[in-house]
């Protein structure tokens, strides 16, 4: 009743406590003399303090493990459901763009909502003449922030010097501020081939318009020569990952060169934030496909992607590895599990999660080839009809969900075949999507919480 009454203090309504807004703690002095008011409660002067801290710390701790779920749905809206009994809240009206591309979306917990397409370097003509804008909801309206491409050509000698900028926008997890990370690069060329490039990368915070920008790190990658005529080929670009849930105390970079043939992942640096300073910390092997991190980055989940090009799906070893306090866990080995090498399919993770207390790791284990579709020979394979025939068995399960403990030597803790993972309820529950529904699945006792909530795809749908 107490913690009732505290929430609906708050002038955002019964959903959101006084604690989330300015001015909670008057609001909750507001509450306790409402109390005393209608529910006849004496309350000591001298158990006031005692108590109001009491009441305001019992709000925090509901609020730090409540949990918020959005689904984004045609033909342009994020519905924000309640995750216990996944009854409709709200619905804010999105870009229809969107829809069709989710993974440009972003959601942090206080529910602003951030969509923009992504453009990297090279920008292309298209990019360059074209308006790009970040749409941004900050909990209350929507507005367009202009992304700030730039793309300026000038002649230097017989050569001209290309300098291109191209920002992305990132959500803060306490909804104060935007993250800005870009790579700007000042090429060489030569009837249209690329000689040489000096990239340097930045990162910045701004308000919530886009303006009052404060520099907060940059990285200048040595100069280099761009041997194959197109400089993405042979030279690094800084690539970023940062918690789904927006920026708070860290975001990794990692130098990335796209290649001809396939990608090559230079150096990676874990960035922390400490009153108010951001200190770059260089990690001692590159990361390559980053799926989950916390801990403020001292535990990455991070995915080893198969190798294969030109056409080919498995040329090497899918791994998942959790990285954490100097140990490295493989919690998902593709030819340990599957044994594969002589056919062309390869089975990966899509998706992992790290619970809340860094327990468990819940993965989406996913593969290249369907069972009711042909299997072709890998480029160095042979014929081999008993892999053959475990490989077939093995992709009727999938897409699965499995769940490995964080021990020394990590264990399955639990499989659930034909789902996807969303994200963790809880320590010991998931969210999946299952035909299409979500399902909370419990994954010590396997009981399921199945709902009446269908979504299109997983990707359309965001846990925080």
């Amino acid at each position: 009743m107490v913690q009732a009454s505290l929430r609906d203090a708050g002038p955002c309504g019964p959903d959101y406590p006084a604690f989330e807004t300015p001015g909670y703690f008057r609001a909750s002095l507001r509450t306790l003399r409402h109390l005393e008011m209608y529910h006849r409660i004496e309350l000591p002067m001298r158990k006031m303090p005692w108590l109001i801290m009491s009441l305001l710390l019992l709000t925090a701790a509901s609020l730090g493990q409540a949990k918020r779920l959005w689904v984004l749905r045609s033909p342009g809206e994020m519905v924000e459901y309640d995750p216990a009994t996944f009854t409709a809240k709200q619905t804010v009206k999105v870009p229809a763009e969107a829809v069709q591309s989710p993974g440009n979306v972003s959601i942090n917990r206080l529910g602003q909502i951030l969509f923009a397409s992504a453009v990297s370097l090279p920008l292309s003509e298209e990019d360059a003449a074209s308006a790009h804008k970040v749409w941004f909801w900050n909990g209350r309206s929507a507005t367009t922030i202009d992304l700030g491409l730039k793309r300026e050509v000038n002649a230097t000698g017989s050569n001209q010097a290309v300098t291109e900028t191209a920002p992305m926008a990132y959500l803060s997890a306490d909804g104060g501020h935007l993250f800005w990370f870009a790579n700007q690069a000042r090429r060489l060329q030569r009837e249209g081939v690329d000689l040489s490039t000096a990239t340097a990368w930045q990162a910045w915070q701004t308000d919530l318009n886009g303006a009052g920008r404060e520099d907060l790190a940059t990285s200048k990658f040595p100069d280099c020569r761009c041997t194959t005529g197109t400089c993405e080929e042979s030279c690094p670009y800084g690539v970023v990952w940062a918690p789904e849930s927006g920026v708070q105390k860290f975001f990794l970079m990692t130098q990335f060169v796209a290649g001809q043939t396939e990608p090559e992942y230079k150096a990676s640096t874990r960035y922390r934030e400490e009153s108010g300073k951001w200190t770059a910390d260089p990690l001692a092997e590159p990361l390559q496909r980053v799926l989950d991190a916390a801990s403020e980055g001292k535990t990455i989940v991070d995915a080893i992607p198969d190798t294969g090009c030109c056409g080919w799906s498995n040329q090497s070893n899918d791994q998942t590895l959790v990285l954490s306090n100097g140990k490295k866990r493989t919690v998902f080995d593709e030819q340990a599990t599957y044994k594969n090498p002589d056919y062309d399919v390869s089975f990966y993770t899509s998706n992992a999660r790290l619970s809340p207390e860094l327990g468990y790791v819940a993965m989406t284990i996913a593969s290249t080839a369907q069972a009711n579709k042909p299997i072709q020979l890998a480029e160095e394979g042979e014929a081999n009809p008993e892999e053959s025939q475990r490989i077939r068995k093995a992709l009727v399960d999938l897409p699965a969900v499995e769940v490995k403990s964080m021990e020394d030597a990590p264990r399955r803790v639990a499989f659930v075949p034909h789902a996807v993972l969303v994200g963790w309820m809880s320590e010991k529950e998931i969210l999946i999507v299952e035909d299409h529904v979500l399902v909370v699945y419990n994954v010590g006792t396997g009981a399921r919480r199945k709902s009446s909530t269908r979504v299109e795809d997983a990707g359309r749908v965001f846990l925080r």
